[in-house]
């Protein structure tokens, strides 16, 4: 009798205490949700006391932005403005455009930021209206810059060919079956949709003093010979160490 009174005490013990870390997860989470509506409340009493989003320039992209030498001269100051931002668009602007996209991966190309440019290939990638070379011809009055988005042009059409070549294509869905997948990886190679650069990428004159774009280290090639170097830029007269465009 006793053995059964202790068993049902432990019972009773064990069970309270499910409870109370239940309880526990349940307040965790309730003062999370509280925490981040205070934080929010917070940031628009900051901006308007009515709770009304007030626009701030530095939410948005300049267009165009800094040429490439200003980049360089301070990229952490420079990379937090442009990861600040809270819009792909310049203000007033409410679709977003090819040309606009490009810019965005033109910036964090020159500021050699990894992670951010494989997301604008992917990004773009999904965009299955915007095809590489119907990209407009943005006739940037920087010659420099002008150069520098020609040669993105050609790194977002090396990007999208590769996965082009392992079977996939910008208008299929997101899921695919395994079939689906076999499919296309079998498609005849005449039958897949091969991007190219625009015409005006194409025509781009190359820089006549040599552009040499550092690393997010500040590291440099050695020259126009250096293997590694992204051949496509150097014919726009561009150094540039060949980025990682491949993205999943």
């Amino acid at each position: 009798m006793q053995d059964l009174a202790t068993k049902h005490t432990e019972v009773s013990l064990k069970a309270f205490g499910v409870m109370l870390t239940k309880a526990a997860v349940l307040w965790s989470k309730t003062f999370q949700v509280l925490r981040r509506k205070l934080n929010q409340n917070n940031q628009f009493k900051d901006e308007d006391t009515n709770g009304v989003y007030v626009p701030n320039p530095d939410d948005y992209p300049t267009f165009p932005p800094l040429p490439p030498r200003d980049f360089f001269q301070d990229p952490i100051k420079q990379f937090d403005k442009v990861a600040a931002r809270k819009f792909g668009a310049p203000q007033g602007e409410y679709e977003d455009k090819p040309l606009y996209a490009l810019y965005r991966f033109y910036e964090f190309v020159a500021l050699d930021s990894v992670t951010n440019y494989r997301n604008c290939l992917e990004a773009f990638w999904r965009k299955k209206t915007w095809p590489v070379h119907e990209i407009p011809d943005p006739q940037d009055p920087d010659p420099e810059r002008y150069a520098f988005l020609a040669g993105c042009t050609y790194l977002i059409v090396r990007a999208f060919n590769a996965r082009v070549t392992l079977g996939l294509d910008r208008q299929m869905p997101a899921l695919l079956i395994p079939e689906e997948a076999e499919m296309l990886r079998n498609r005849p190679d005449h039958l897949r949709t091969y991007e190219r650069v625009p015409e005006w990428a194409e025509k781009a004159h190359p820089l006549k003093e040599l552009l040499v774009v550092p690393t997010h280290e500040g590291g440099v090639l050695a020259g126009k010979e250096d293997k590694r170097a992204d051949h496509d830029f150097l014919d726009k007269g561009i150094l540039l160490w060949t980025p990682h465009i491949s993205f999943t």
